[in-house]
């Protein structure tokens, strides 16, 4: 399994984030699923990334999964079924939030296999995507590791995914141009 990790932090991570998604898609434009719910602060990262990057990406994707139509971990099931009947030939990438280790809070994960939802609170859903996306909001050994959660960190690795989507799709259709111009 391929896989990358970034801080959020670093300067590069807009950067770094694209390159990975080119690795991992190859230049497939893919169906983008975000899970989570607003209704706990460590859980909203899908669904910020999912508003964000509707804002930004302009009818470029699919975009399952915002603040108004939140994907939660029981829908997957449900999404998983739809998207084979109506994205049968495209590549899913699904964003979630994760809880890590401490020193692993901040950071962002890519990898070209799919995601369980729901198992930072051990539940045992089913699996969605063919490349994936985590971003580590909480700490394992914190007991309520998705409610303590500071929102302005959720927002600030949702800001960096999204960027990092933005500028691999901005590559792909740039890409495209050029060659319909030749």
């Amino acid at each position: 399994m391929n896989s990358y990790y970034f801080s959020a932090n670093s300067k590069d991570v807009r950067y770094s984030v694209s390159l990975a998604l080119s690795e991992l898609l190859g230049g497939a434009k893919p169906v983008i699923c975000c899970i989570g719910t607003d209704a706990v602060a460590g859980d909203s990262l899908g669904p910020l990334i999912g508003t964000m990057l509707g804002g930004k990406l302009f009818g470029k994707s699919y975009i399952y999964g915002t603040l108004d139509k939140p994907i939660t971990a029981k829908d997957v099931v449900y999404l998983n079924s739809y998207l084979k009947y109506a994205h049968n030939e495209s590549k899913i990438l699904a964003i979630d939030a994760a809880v890590g280790n401490y020193e692993e809070v901040g950071y962002i994960k890519l990898f070209d296999s799919s995601l369980k939802p729901g198992l930072g609170v051990k539940k045992d859903l089913m699996a969605l995507g063919d490349v994936s996306i985590i971003g580590i909001v909480g700490s394992k050994s914190d007991k309520n590791s998705l409610l303590s959660v500071r929102l302005s960190s959720v927002y600030a690795l949702a800001g960096a995914i999204s960027d990092g989507i933005v500028d691999y799709f901005d590559k792909i259709y740039n890409k495209n141009d050029k060659k319909t111009a030749l």
